[in-house]
């Protein structure tokens, strides 16, 4: 039998005593029968049941029929399964890694079963095709190849090989049989119930524009959902429809196994005319323009992200996507490949915790005591009350599963006893390449390791006699089968100063100093002094005293550098205490503006 446009099915046979019964009436019973409160073997059953069905013959007609009343029970169990590996702590257990690959198994298997359905229609007539059946079998399959990519970039995993391929040849077949703008109906979908293939294939191509490697657990779901509306403002033409212009403007090599590239990257004198396609989202990019620019009249905020169940999309990832889809970023450093060792801690709680200690460390070497951070162990910050951190992520409420997490935890069962909490313990990572903006960390299989794209992470190296905590954001992060994790860190500053921060006035006499990280300015590149939040409750134009080696220093946030959902990083002024009445009882003094503020780093 003929491949149509070289498609890869698997080798079939014909139906058999073992062969899966595809008859209407028993697939129902059999659908009817499955242990759906047993969600493993009811994955275990439909992942059989396809396989088997995907290498037996059977009509085209009948192949359909089959896979359009697995489509409900298939979304049911892998949106199930998700809760298993979606917001887990990163390098993933092996058993949360099998529940992912099955996810991904199950999905891709349904992407096949259509293929196979498309290769069997292709070739049984050569005059007369239903080019509306064809269209649904189509959409169905990119749909699955879809999902598959989307679950690879849940779980931050490369991509299974041949999906692009397999997601470039089947838009080829719609193209040639001039289908790609029949709309299929899809009751699956959130907001748009009808599509084109070329709207479901745009889809896909934009997600993978959005870097997801580089989003927030979350976030890319979030983002495939939301395209269901967006994907009518961006067109799919021929390369002849390409303008000398390189934001905007992406690439789509129809016969590589690859994600779409921007024109920065491969350049029309590259792309064969029949092979290549030309991806415009420079419509996409005005809309999230104005919906930037509504949310911006509407008013600041700086929560981003925080609540993962709402829908929408917060400023900040909206800035990113139009970062992404707008214009092309470049590299703004070379990289330098290295092995070496170092010690991390995760989270702005964590950080804190480990600055802090410094001063209680015994086993620091002899040079650790030259021009070293003290820290005073802010009052309250380790009371039994309830944490800013664990009111904005209540992780450990009964009953709540845990969405986000932000701290490190890396003891050993010997840890238990331990005085040291085993939520702010270190771990060794190995630094792979560095630049002058940051570095890639490894982090091998042995400990549990609590990482996410946005997070905080602290980096403790020598410099020169000294040791400093160097202060990060993860950007990005790749987890491969073997449970190796990789990190992408741009570096904030060398070195910080872990410090309270409370709001001033009369009735912020009770308060609790809030853990938040003092990073110093850097004059050479004009970087002020800035500090790191939780990301709430926080705002410009607050005006807060900030505990400083167990004196006070007010100052009021003027702005609000980024703010990822897991923190907050402000630039302040300094005020006058005179002009405000602050309670400072349980502080020992007052920084004297003109006359301290420029020895408090060096004090610290």
């Amino acid at each position: 039998m003929a491949k149509p446009l070289d498609i890869d099915i698997p080798e079939r046979s014909k139906a058999g005593k073992t062969s899966f019964n595809i008859r209407p009436k028993k697939v129902e019973q059999w659908l009817g029968d499955l242990p759906r409160a047993n969600l493993g073997e009811t994955a275990r059953l439909l992942y059989d049941a396809l396989l088997n069905v995907n290498q037996t013959i059977y009509s085209y007609q009948d192949r359909l029929r089959f896979l359009e009343s697995m489509r409900e029970p298939v979304q049911y169990v892998t949106e199930s399964l998700k809760k298993h590996f979606v917001g887990a702590s990163y390098p993933l257990p092996i058993k949360n890694q099998k529940i992912a690959a099955a996810t991904r198994e199950i999905q891709l298997t349904m992407a096949v079963g259509y293929k196979i359905a498309i290769s069997d229609i292709l070739s049984s007539s050569f005059l007369f095709i239903d080019k509306k059946l064809l269209a649904m079998l189509l959409h169905r399959a990119i749909t699955y190849y879809g999902r598959t990519l989307l679950t690879s970039y849940q779980i931050y995993a490369p991509c299974a090989p041949k999906v692009w391929l397999d997601l470039h040849k089947l838009y080829s077949i719609a193209e040639s049989r001039k289908v790609e703008n029949q709309p299929v109906a899809d009751y699956q979908r959130i907001y748009v119930e009808r599509a084109s293939i070329n709207a479901e294939y745009s889809r896909t191509l934009l997600l993978a524009l959005t870097s997801p490697y580089k989003l927030r657990q979350g976030e890319v779901s979030k983002i495939y959902f939301t395209l269901e509306r967006w994907t009518q403002h961006c067109q799919l033409d021929s390369i002849d429809h390409y303008r000398d212009r390189q934001h905007g403007y992406f690439a789509v090599m129809l016969n590589r196994d690859a994600p779409p590239r921007s024109l920065a990257i491969t350049m029309p004198e590259d792309c064969d005319p029949q092979q290549c396609r030309i991806l415009n989202t420079e419509s996409l990019a005005e809309l999230i323009r104005n919906e930037i620019q509504e949310t911006e009249d509407l008013g600041n905020t700086t929560i981003s992200s925080i609540e993962l169940s709402r829908p929408d999309l917060s400023h900040d990832l909206l800035r990113r996507l139009l970062v992404a889809w707008g214009m092309e970023t470049k590299r703004s450093f070379s990289r330098t490949h290295k092995q070496e060792k170092v010690e991390v801690a995760i989270g702005l709680s964590a950080i804190h915790k480990h600055i802090s200690r410094r001063k209680n460390n015994k086993q620091s070497d002899i040079y650790n005591n030259t021009a070293q951070f003290e820290s005073t162990i802010i009052e309250n910050i380790n009371e039994e009350k309830p944490d800013i951190w664990n009111m904005v992520y209540p992780t450990e409420l009964p009953g709540l599963a845990p969405l986000v997490e932000e701290e490190i935890n890396l003891a050993t069962p010997e840890d238990k006893n331990s005085p040291t909490s085993p939520s702010y313990q270190q771990g060794t990572w190995t630094i792979i390449n560095e630049s002058a903006g940051g570095y890639c960390l490894e982090y091998r299989k042995g400990n549990s390791a609590k990482a996410q794209v946005g997070e905080l992470i602290g980096i403790r190296r020598k410099n020169g006699n000294i040791w400093k905590w160097g202060i990060g954001v993860i950007r990005w992060m790749k987890f491969s089968s073997t449970r190796t994790l990789r990190l992408g860190v741009e570096m904030l500053n060398p070195d910080a100063a872990a410090v309270g921060v409370r709001s001033r006035g009369s009735h912020a006499k009770t308060e609790a100093w809030q853990r938040t990280l003092m990073l110093p300015e850097i004059p050479a590149i004009r970087q002020t002094a800035s500090l790191l939040t939780p990301p709430a409750p926080w705002r410009v134009g607050n005006q807060i005293i900030i505990n400083i080696l167990g004196k006070i220093l007010p100052v009021q946030l003027t702005s609000v550098t980024q703010c990822t959902g897991l923190f907050s990083q402000f630039q302040f002024k300094l005020i006058n205490l005179e002009h405000a009445e602050d309670n400072t009882q349980d502080v020992s003094g007052h920084w004297e503006l003109d006359k301290d503020f420029a020895k408090i780093w060096s004090a610290m």
